[in-house]
């Protein structure tokens, strides 16, 4: 018997109302191209393969995770460098929204440490998800969410899922706790909410600090993109993005990171010059 939520034996596929994402792997076709170009392919397969193997262990189903509770079901559909994700909904999609943020947020950060930046955008609405198909006005929003909103390497918020959280926050009536999705979020500067996933680091608690060791990680794979697109600006200011947002994510958090932990600011901090340094550039040049 299948275990996916979306499907019940003997009836026709249905729509439920869900919690569902949609994600890709920024510069994927980019890759493919280079690594034709250069003769790589095979190692370019080969490290995208593990990284995903890898990685999806924190999406795909387990068999246990179906035992206890349906609110543990969801769905994983994936091809190629697309992913999507859904969590058919109950009562207020509190449990649903944080169950989902946890998951993803592990997924990014492990897919940032094997070298691959992740791209997406969370909706609620009606989906349908199994290995057939992929249906609903939620993954049409999340879609379009991932396509033209999101930007930069980041998973945002389309105004379905934005609408719930305010709700779920606004609902929260006890004082002495913190309200849900309270640390999962942050509000960029463009106003889209987005999913803040180096705070999967700080997961293991006060008592036992930071994973220090994958913040670390975090920090290599950024400096690395950042050198090596300093010369194409478009693409290099995705990655300013990024380097921008894991030394605020450091700030949020000065008892446990410091300047060490930080990217050099100078590594994207763009600045003009002045023709004469291109000029000396060129063999023509004669001082």
């Amino acid at each position: 018997m299948s275990k996916n939520p979306y499907h019940v034996e003997g009836q026709e596929p249905s729509l439920k109302r869900s919690v569902l994402a949609y994600m890709d792997i920024l510069g994927y076709n980019e890759m493919i191209r280079e690594s034709q170009s250069n003769g790589t392919q095979e190692k370019m397969l080969r490290k995208i393969h593990s990284a995903l193997s890898k990685s999806r262990e924190f999406l795909d189903p387990k068999p246990w995770q179906y035992m206890t509770s349906e609110n543990f079901s969801y769905a994983v559909k994936a091809f190629t460098d697309n992913i999507v994700l859904g969590k058919p909904v109950r009562n207020d999609a509190r449990q649903e929204l944080s169950w989902i943020f946890n998951r993803l947020s592990i997924f990014q950060l492990d897919m940032v440490i094997e070298g691959f930046f992740i791209r997406g955008a969370i909706s609620v609405g009606d989906a349908y998800v199994d290995d057939i198909a992929v249906f609903g006005n939620a993954l049409t929003e999340a879609y379009q969410g991932e396509c033209h909103i999101a930007r930069d390497p980041r998973i945002i918020l389309t105004n379905s899922a934005v609408l719930v959280a305010k709700e779920n926050i606004q609902q929260y009536s006890d004082p002495p706790y913190p309200p849900p999705h309270f640390s999962d979020i942050l509000c960029d500067s463009d106003g889209q909410w987005f999913l803040n996933y180096l705070n999967c680091v700080l997961i293991a608690g006060d008592d036992h600090g930071p994973f220090y060791d994958d913040l670390a990680s975090h920090k290599e794979k950024v400096e690395e993109r950042l050198n090596e697109h300093r010369g194409n600006p478009p693409i290099w200011s995705k990655y300013t993005w990024v380097a921008n947002y894991h030394n605020y994510f450091c700030d949020m958090h000065p008892q446990h990171f410091d300047e060490s932990h930080k990217i050099d600011v100078e590594l994207f901090r763009a600045s003009p010059k002045p023709i004469i340094e291109i000029a000396k550039q060129s063999p023509y040049y004669h001082d």
